[in-house]
C-alpha cells in the first residue's frame, strides 16, 4: 500500500543520502524539495496518498520498525516518526502544489 514512500525511504534517504548533495548543511526537508523536482506527477501524488495513509492510520512508528530505513527521524530532530511524515508531507505538498 504505501510503495511510494518505501521508494522514497530506499531511493533518497538511503545510507549516506546527505553526500549526494554539495551543500553541507542539507536537511531531510531538502531531500523531499529534490525528490518533488525528480520525479514525475503520478510518483509525487502517490507519496501524497501514501502520506495520508500513514498519518490517517498513525502508521508512522510501525512503518519505520518495519522496514530497515537508513533515515531515522528521531535522531534528526523530530519528537517522532509521525511528526516527520506531518513534516514532509507539507513540504512536499508545498512543492506540488
Amino acid at each position: 500500500m504505501i510503495n511510494t514512500f518505501i521508494y522514497l525511504m530506499n531511493a533518497y534517504f538511503y545510507q549516506n543520502w546527505w553526500a549526494e548533495y554539495s551543500d553541507t548543511k542539507v536537511n531531510d526537508a531538502d531531500v523531499i524539495i529534490h525528490f518533488a523536482s525528480k520525479e514525475n506527477l503520478e510518483t509525487l501524488n502517490s507519496l501524497v496518498q501514501d502520506f495520508e495513509y500513514i498519518m490517517e492510520n498513525n502508521l508512522a512508528k510501525t512503518t519505520f520498525e518495519a522496514n530497515s530505513f537508513d533515515f531515522n527521524p528521531l535522531l534528526y530532530g523530530y519528537s517522532s516518526e509521525q511528526v516527520w511524515v506531518e513534516s514532509a508531507y507539507k513540504i512536499l505538498i508545498a512543492k506540488i502544489r
